[in-house]
């Protein structure tokens, strides 16, 4: 005899995934990384296209925690700037900023941006270039690295390299999304505040960590020994 179920227990069809971006894992080659980044602000352009416009990120936790850190000096580098629109609001509270991101496409989108913001857009540049490998003609006073961190293949490379290129003494600011918060194919790893500490630990002698539970983010900032 044949039991019919409930609704409620029925199977659900499985809805259709239309993301094109690979799940990205720690072999993948330096050329598909570049391209998924791409895809990655392709695909942002279609489902959530508001999320490349200043307007959205301006009253958003990342930038109150960017913009009113005591951290913050004028001379910044921001690792993994992605589209450009933290840059541009930073610029436009009197920052100068260098912005470099893997993604050419989302460079391109930067650029593009700031061409609308004439105010603001000598201080703010953007380069398309691996933290790991590229090289700078100056030193900055502070580092931003938002939004990055999950992503990368070698995060210690990346540190390295950006501490590098900052003027002895100077902070690093962080943010990364709060443990499995964000679900998302191409996050390789996933922080806590006790990893992330663990992990600034190693590039300072003491490092601040924060949960902020609202934006389901761990927002932290590093002194560079001198």
């Amino acid at each position: 005899m044949k039991i019919r179920l409930p609704g409620i227990f029925k199977r659900r069809k499985r809805r259709e995934d239309d993301d094109p971006r690979v799940r990205v894992t720690r072999d993948i080659s330096p050329s598909d990384f570049v391209l998924v980044n791409d895809q990655s602000y392709i695909y942002r352009e279609k489902v959530l296209p508001q999320a490349s416009t200043v307007e959205f990120w301006e009253g958003s936790g990342l930038v109150n925690f960017l913009a009113n850190s005591p951290f913050l000096k004028s001379e910044i580098l921001d690792v993994g700037c992605g589209s450009g629109e933290i840059d541009i609001i930073l610029a436009g509270k009197g920052f100068t900023v260098t912005g470099i991101d893997i993604s050419p496409y989302a460079i391109n989108m930067a650029q593009a941006l700031a061409e609308k913001y004439p105010h603001c857009r000598d201080r703010v540049r953007f380069v398309a270039g691996d933290m790991e490998s590229i090289s700078f003609e100056r030193r900055f006073s502070s580092a931003i690295i938002s939004h990055t961190f999950e992503h990368v293949i070698n995060p210690d490379r990346v540190m390295e390299n950006v501490i590098r290129f900052l003027e002895p003494g100077s902070h690093i600011l962080v943010a990364v999304p709060n443990k499995k918060a964000w679900r998302d194919r191409t996050h390789l790893r996933y922080y806590t505040e006790r990893s992330m500490k663990k992990f600034l630990s190693r590039y300072s002698d003491s490092p601040i960590v924060d949960v902020d539970n609202h934006e389901r983010m761990i927002f932290a900032s590093a002194k560079t020994r001198s």
